[in-house]
């Protein structure tokens, strides 16, 4: 036996096909973190206004009469983009500046502008208005931008001062309920102030700064499942609600202990598989796709029959060489991403570890990068030994490498559009097919599997059952194949 899977590998590894495969794939792997890098610059950008913004608003400006009512509106509106984009480009379209200048120094702007341009606006207001916007260019200045998170806080805090006389004041449940949601979610706004002051993040694009916003809303989002039974929701809400959950305790996680997650290598390496699946698959299909219709279409399938080895022996060596390839394969992408994205993009990140959210124990666990990947890797092995075991059987059983090639690639096209045809239509029998059960990366850290009743162990029956199906199949056949008249 072993000399049979070695003299299979020898032969292997004698085709230019898998080499070709194998540069195609690093090729294309250095080309995808290169790209990385020339676009990280845009990870985190806001871009408050694009190129060209100024001359589209400046052109509306010329067509407008600020006199005439109809259009007064349109005009101050493009008015006020105009001096905004001329305000932020003094510091830049993706600063903190830019962003005070587009969600509060606006209001100013449009009070000065409509007291210039109309009799709507008090001379008080107008007083008051300028004065904030002189301020706030101080403070721009200064790069002072603590000053406007301490004024969101004292804001914040006035309005839930607010919401608790009216609560006191509240006639009805419904009412006292609207204005705890209220008090809720301003606390939550609380929370994230007190946390951008506490943990020195500034309004800019970053990490940190995208934690913040993602805890606000998806905290936010988990208040509408507050007097939710959450057992009686159906699977798309659950996924819903278990999503906003893990986002939440993940974004608060990394601003609790100031973790950017930042580093182009390492989110090059953590999504290993689901850049390169693709890749891994062509490799493996197409080798075990032709390493037995190849022997029939070349006659050397006699020379291997006449040797002192049944038929069992010799299909199962082939079969082990292809598990052996697959390994092969995502061994060799594994250590080419980690050395190609560190080359290029810095290993620097690779030291900070996995960070997910269990829902078994309700807590955010940190796992070494490394061999997080590798537990991805063996939760997607089912998947990528059926498709392998497929074109295996198809090689075997039809003696067509074309149609062994294909027919697996189509299996893996069509599978999502099979899962969410399922789902769309609530087909539960779909669950005694494969391609909802050999993902098991779906039941990782308490995860919710593709259809409600599927467990691990279910799963990994069905998989093994459609694997020796078509395992028996193909010995059965390749037994009774007449070799005569090949």
């Amino acid at each position: 036996m072993i000399n049979l899977i070695g003299n299979e590998l020898k032969k292997i590894f004698k085709k230019k096909t898998i080499y070709i495969l194998l540069i195609i794939t690093i090729g294309y792997m250095i080309l995808s973190n290169v790209m990385l890098r020339i676009t990280n610059d845009s990870m985190y950008s806001y871009y408050y206004f694009m190129d060209g913004d100024i001359e589209y608003y400046e052109n509306n400006l010329s067509d407008l009469d600020p006199n005439n009512e109809s259009e007064f509106s349109m005009f101050l509106n493009s008015k006020v983009q105009v001096e905004l984009i001329k305000l932020a480009d003094d510091y830049g379209n993706n600063t903190w500046q830019a962003y005070i200048i587009f969600n509060r120094v606006i209001d100013y702007m449009n009070t000065i502008l409509r007291y210039e341009y109309s009799d709507g606006i008090t001379d008080e207001a107008y007083k008051e208005a300028k004065d904030n916007l002189n301020l706030a260019i101080e403070k721009f200045n200064t790069n002072d931008w603590r000053y406007f998170a301490n004024e969101d806080l004292k804001e914040i805090n006035s309005s839930l001062e607010e919401q608790y006389n009216f609560k006191k004041q509240a006639v009805s449940p419904s009412e006292e309920a609207s204005i705890d949601r209220t008090i809720s979610s301003l606390n939550i706004e609380k929370q994230v102030a007190e946390w951008r002051l506490e943990k020195n993040i500034d309004y800019g694009p970053s990490f940190l700064n995208t934690a913040l916003n993602d805890y606000s809303s998806y905290s936010t989002a988990l208040l509408d499942y507050a007097n939710t039974d959450i057992d009686e929701l159906d699977s798309d809400e659950l996924s819903q609600y278990r999503s906003a959950l893990e986002n939440m305790n993940l974004s608060k996680y990394y601003i609790e202990n100031s973790i950017s997650l930042d580093s182009l290598s390492r989110n090059s390496f953590i999504n290993l598989f689901s850049n390169y699946e693709l890749f891994i698959l062509i490799v493996v299909i197409v080798i075990a796709g032709s390493i037995v219709s190849e022997e029939f279409n070349k006659g050397t399938i006699k020379l291997l029959l006449v040797k002192p080895y049944n038929r069992f022996k010799i299909l199962f060596s082939k079969f082990v060489v292809c598990l052996i390839i697959l390994l092969l394969t995502i061994g060799i992408v594994y250590i080419s991403q980690l050395l190609i994205g560190g080359i290029i993009n810095g290993f620097d990140g690779l030291n900070t570890p996995a960070i997910v959210y269990n829902f078994d124990t309700n807590h955010v666990e940190e796992i070494n990068i490394f061999v997080y990947v590798i537990i991805l890797g063996i939760c997607k092995l089912p998947m990528y030994i059926l498709l392998l075991t497929l074109a295996f059987a198809c090689s075997t059983i039809f003696a067509n490498t074309a149609l062994a090639v294909a027919v697996p690639f189509l299996g893996y096209i069509a599978s999502s559009i099979i899962n969410q045809f399922a789902l769309l239509y609530k087909l539960d029998w779909i669950k005694y097919f494969v391609t909802p059960n050999w993902d098991l990366s779906y039941y990782l850290f308490g995860g919710l599997p593709l259809f409600k009743g599927l467990t691990a162990p279910f799963s990994i029956l069905i998989c093994v059952l459609y694997l020796a199906i078509l395992l028996i199949l193909s010995l059965v056949v390749f037994k009774k194949r007449d070799i005569k008249n090949i």
